[in-house]
């Protein structure tokens, strides 16, 4: 199935667009305090980005990997991304996010995740989810648990240039196909 695009009462989740390789280097790709924790490196150039933006692109009909832009709708700004790949060794889907600093703590990371994770559901007639959080960046973690996402235990990552190793915490999110009380 293609990446659709979803809508919530605050975001326009969209795929990405090689078009979009301006903001989201200069917006979070290439800022060292958001991508930290992140799998990925910090985008040095803009070429990166454009080489990640290439491939989301080739992947929009995958089916194992789901990607979107977050473009806040009071505003019109892209301010992040995030989705879900199907991780074949545990079958299921890991789910991911990354926001620009200045939209932290606004339950935007929350909303958006709920939003693919819904569409996963339904769509997809998903009913686990997988997701990990760096021990170092308990923000996250708060966004798994507002999810519903239940600790499963401590584990580590390593970034995909196995350069970097972290600590982390291993969650799982098991969902029946009907709809849950917020959702009534």
């Amino acid at each position: 199935m293609t990446t659709p695009t979803i809508e919530t009462d605050r975001i326009l989740l969209r795929p990405l667009k090689i078009s979009d390789a301006e903001a989201v280097f200069k917006k979070w790709a290439n800022d060292p305090g958001v991508t930290k924790y992140m799998r990925w490196n910090t985008h040095q150039t803009i070429n990166e980005t454009i080489e990640w933006l290439t491939f989301e692109e080739k992947n929009i009909a995958s089916g194992d990997s789901y990607s979107w832009g977050f473009v806040y709708k009071e505003n019109d700004e892209l301010f992040g991304s995030g989705g879900m790949i199907h991780n074949k060794d545990i079958r299921m889907f890991e789910i991911g996010y990354v926001l620009m600093e200045k939209y932290w703590n606004m339950g935007l990371a929350t909303e958006a995740a709920k939003a693919f994770i819904d569409f996963a559901v339904k769509e997809l007639k998903q009913t686990s989810f997988f997701a990990v959080h760096a021990k170092e960046n308990p923000a996250s973690g708060k966004v798994m648990e507002k999810l519903g996402f239940i600790y499963d235990k401590d584990g580590s990552f390593t970034s995909f240039d196995g350069k970097r190793t972290f600590e982390c915490r291993d969650y799982i999110l098991s969902v029946s196909e009907q709809p849950r009380k917020d959702d009534a």
